[in-house]
């Protein structure tokens, strides 16, 4: 079925041979080459990418808040990641610079070659381990791994090489080069045009590369789009290689609909079209300084954007007039699992980008803060609202989705399902933790107040409050769900309806689902202060404001599940004590929410809102895509994703 289907990633095939120091080294069946040298593979790294890209002396000379970028062509065995890693702990400065390593792979190594690989390089290991533990399933797109206590983010772009580079835009470019494909001779495919194409496009000025590889076509193409290439000693007994740099300017290279100027709606005559406003990057020029940013709304999405910019060592005022988490985002857990769609779908299915990347950070947030804020339970989909074929559940890998019969389903879960899909990286997250590891933060500061209004005065954006006096802040984000339309008058009105779960305390006599299930809802268990409950959400009630937790709901949540797990909810005391929470949940017409920059592209003026009932899946993955816009780095999502959560898209904005 992999094989057959054209969006399925497939994993290297490995043959395993021993080198001349007796380890055990892989080497592609398909390509017949070899992953690392049978030499010494890390000392090759060190030769040819870390030692002729000069990166010692680069790295430690950064400026503060200076972001070093890396591309890499062949991510293979992660051996050139983590060589780079470990000599970036070695030499980097005690300032707030960051390293930034965007690698792309079309046949990524399966967890157990990978490991194994990794295996042979001791030193390396506590690296490895990290890697192994964020290492993605094979599934097409950008899988971004952040270590924030080394200041580094791995951008891992899985799919042919030459269509991930043409996906990735930034006020950004590539500082140094790996060219570490296999060799033209055994994968001429990789070394056509369009490569060099897209090498040239995003690079700057004195962009360094290195390659082992001194094929003709490599140096031709090299050269012939603005590349100046010499040959050097190659590593051990490989005669060459070559290094080289780039000379033109980015700007010459960059995509002409990143370059222009943003267009704006006007009111036209009858008959006449309205112009839509295309994705254009920021054209701030403060990305090389401490920004003092606020945040208006404390809720998953502001929480997650205070700490996205918090980690790149900015100051964060998140402001919210109620306490953090108090509406929406605020349940006693968030039910993190993907709403499913085709292969040929992922790449644009926010919803499953995000869990994956949501998977990883809310684990390691717990890990960084010592708090039990991700418990990773898996959990059965019951295939109820799904846009997906049975069949195509077999494309999928095994650590992201699996089919499994009645039978297997019902001993997994404890109680009859049918038919049900297993998501093993779904979880559960404790949403009170989640803000306390946020706000513990020391770049991070929460003033409870309401904000009357805002505006932009030349570089900067000067807030008024109810209680304290106007504060003066270099950007502002606005992440006030349903109220964002009152401060950005220029967006359509949100969609929105009322959600509630319902839960009560249970004891051992009850018939409970051994992990979370997803169905038109979703039922889970959690513990509380050693208590134990079970929930039900979230109902769904249109054209209302009120937030009053109800009975009507209560029963609502109940006949969900009894149309999905009858023997379940006919177990249920519904004369028990109940416990409800209802919240507001705010849409686009569009269905997605708003990410990114409100106004023309030196606007100062940002938003993360509208998240409807998919906050804690949307919140890490878009929290790191603005982070990287104000910031000027190269994104996490690629420029479709981007044109279609623009807050300036046509089907969001008014006519004016």
């Amino acid at each position: 079925m992999h094989q057959q289907n054209p969006h399925c990633i497939n994993t290297a095939d490995i043959i395993w041979q021993t080198d001349d120091l007796g380890q055990a080294v892989p080497i592609s069946s398909m390509f017949g080459d070899v992953y690392f040298s049978k030499t010494d593979g890390l000392a090759e790294s060190r030769y040819v990418f870390l030692q002729h890209n000069q990166l010692a002396q680069r790295f430690s000379t950064l400026a503060d808040y200076e972001t070093f970028t890396i591309g890499e062509i062949g991510f293979g065995t992660g051996l050139n990641i983590l060589a780079t890693w470990q000599l970036w702990q070695q030499v980097r400065p005690d300032n707030h610079s960051r390293l930034h390593i965007i690698t792309t792979e079309k046949f990524p190594l399966c967890q157990t070659d990978l490991q194994r690989a990794l295996d042979c390089w001791q030193e390396l290991t506590p690296l490895a381990k990290q890697l192994l533990a964020n290492y993605p399933p094979p599934l097409a797109g950008c899988h971004r791994l952040n270590f924030f206590a080394d200041r580094l983010t791995l951008d891992i772009w899985l799919g042919d090489a030459t269509d991930s580079l043409a996906q990735i835009t930034g006020n950004s470019h590539i500082n140094a080069w790996f060219l570490d494909g296999f060799a033209p001779a055994c994968n001429h495919e990789l070394w056509a045009e369009q490569l060099f194409q897209q090498l040239q496009r995003l690079s700057g000025e004195n962009t360094t590369l290195s390659t082992f590889s001194v094929a003709s076509v490599v140096k031709h193409g090299l050269t012939h789009h603005g590349f100046s290439v010499k040959k050097v000693k190659g590593f051990g007994k490989k005669r060459e290689m070559l290094t080289a740099v780039f000379l033109a300017n980015i700007q010459e290279n960059l995509p002409i609909e990143l370059n222009k100027k943003p267009q704006y709606i006007h009111k036209y005559p009858r008959k006449t079209k309205t112009i839509q406003p295309s994705f254009t990057l920021p054209t701030l020029s403060d990305n090389t300084k401490k920004l003092s940013i606020a945040i208006v709304g404390a809720g998953v999405a502001g929480l997650s954007c205070a700490y996205a910019l918090a980690m790149r060592g900015h100051k964060i005022t998140l402001i919210d007039k109620t306490a953090p988490l108090a509406e929406a985002s605020g349940n006693p857990r968030a039910f993190l699992a993907p709403k499913l769609t085709s292969l040929q779908r992922m790449t644009t299915n926010l919803h499953a980008i995000g869990y994956l990347a949501g998977s990883r950070f809310y684990q390691n947030l717990a890990k960084q803060s010592n708090l039990a804020i991700f418990q990773q339970t898996g959990c059965l989909d019951l295939l109820s609202h799904n846009r997906i074929e049975l069949s195509e559940v077999n494309d999928f890998p095994m650590a992201f989705a699996q089919l499994r019969s009645a039978t297997q389903a019902e001993n997994l879960a404890g109680v009859p399902t049918g038919e049900a899909i297993f998501l093993e990286k779904a979880g559960l997250i404790h949403t009170q933790n989640f803000a306390k590891a946020v706000l513990t933060e020391k770049n991070i500061q929460f003033i409870q107040d309401e904000l009357l209004d805002f505006y932009q005065q030349n570089h900067h954006v000067i807030l008024n409050f109810t209680h304290q006096s106007h504060q003066v802040f270099d950007h502002v984000i606005i992440c006030t769900a349903l109220d964002t339309c009152q401060f950005l008058p220029n967006i359509r009105p949100f969609n929105y309806s009322r959600g509630q779960v319902s839960w009560f305390a249970i004891s051992s006599n009850h018939l409970l689902p051994k992990l979370p299930l997803k169905y038109g809802g979703y039922c889970t268990c959690f513990d509380e202060n050693k208590q134990a409950y079970f929930l039900m959400g979230a109902s769904f009630v249109r054209d209302t404001l009120d937030t009053t937790a109800k009975e009507a709901d209560h029963l609502m949540n109940i006949e969900t599940l009894k149309e999905a797990v009858p023997e379940l909810a006919n177990n249920l005391n519904v004369s028990t004590s109940w416990h409800g929470r209802a919240g507001l949940r705010s849409q686009t017409v569009d269905y997605l929410p708003l990410v990114g920059q409100v106004g023309s592209a030196n606007s100062r003026v940002w938003t993360f809102s509208a998240l409807g009932s998919k906050g804690y899946a949307y919140a890490p993955i878009c929290s790191e895509l603005l982070a990287g816009l104000i910031c000027g780095e190269i994104l996490p999502l690629g420029k479709n994703m981007l044109e279609r959560l623009y807050p300036n898209r046509k089907s969001v904005t008014k006519k004016i």
